[in-house]
């Protein structure tokens, strides 16, 4: 496949989940928190964390929350059930922020991750759109080997609006010269930021899905396509 640089068309890759290890990156980045405050750290600990973190993500996509207050709300509601005589005590933006510095530090890529962007780049614009944290995204993705083949890098936090919102996708577009709509895939793990987000802009929209899941039952939240290894994409995509 051959184009034009302002001819090629787009791949917006989301990152944690996708092309990053987020849940190898997440566990390490929670004990070493925990532990700082001499509290323990075992799977009950985070799978506390990954329940309250996910209701706080869940919240920022309806537009309930920020990004502000997700970063401290949720050590707060973990204190409050782990250890709730540490909540008065507890710099939760100290916390936070070391926390973050930890996630940051956990640049692993998926297996195929480098290999399949490297190989899309050639025929593909690449883009990167995450909800993430800009202090954790950004020295992450610089990190990892992926770092110099994104055209654009939107993050929810920098543009004020978070996926599936159009105002995040009006964003990217912007960012990427407003290039056909019919011209952008799509490739996410989320069904209600990636593919939720992307189906109502207009987007093809492929899943990755790397373990067993049902098929969404909502229309709306329904891929163009699912994949459960990153390698099956150029093909997909025709390279």
């Amino acid at each position: 496949m051959s184009h034009t640089e302002g001819s090629r068309p787009w791949v917006l890759f989301d990152l944690d989940g996708t092309l990053f290890d987020y849940e190898r990156a997440e566990t390490d980045a929670v004990a070493g928190t925990l532990h700082s405050l001499g509290l323990p750290s075992g799977p009950d600990a985070l799978a506390r964390y990954r329940r309250i973190n996910r209701g706080h993500w869940a919240a920022l996509e309806r537009g309930e929350t920020s990004a502000a207050q997700l970063r401290t709300q949720r050590w707060a509601d973990l204190l409050a059930e782990l250890a709730p005589h540490r909540c008065a005590t507890t710099d939760l933006e100290v916390l936070a922020t070391g926390y973050l510095q930890q996630l940051a530090a956990g640049s692993h890529l998926l297996p195929g991750a480098e290999q399949v962007v490297a190989r899309l780049g050639v025929s593909h614009r690449i883009g990167f759109v995450t909800n993430g944290l800009a202090e954790v995204q950004r020295p992450r993705l610089a990190a990892s080997p992926v770092a110099d083949a994104g055209a654009v890098l939107v993050i929810s936090e920098e543009v004020g609006a978070a996926k599936p919102a159009a105002a995040f996708f009006d964003a990217a577009f912007t960012a990427m010269g407003q290039p056909p709509r019919s011209q952008v895939t799509i490739v996410g793990d989320s069904l209600s930021a990636d593919i939720a987000g992307g189906r109502a802009y207009g987007l093809m929209t492929v899943w990755f899905a790397p373990r067993s899941a049902s098929d969404p039952d909502d229309p709306a939240l329904r891929p163009d396509h699912r994949i459960g290894t990153l390698e099956l994409l150029p093909g997909l995509l025709g390279t």
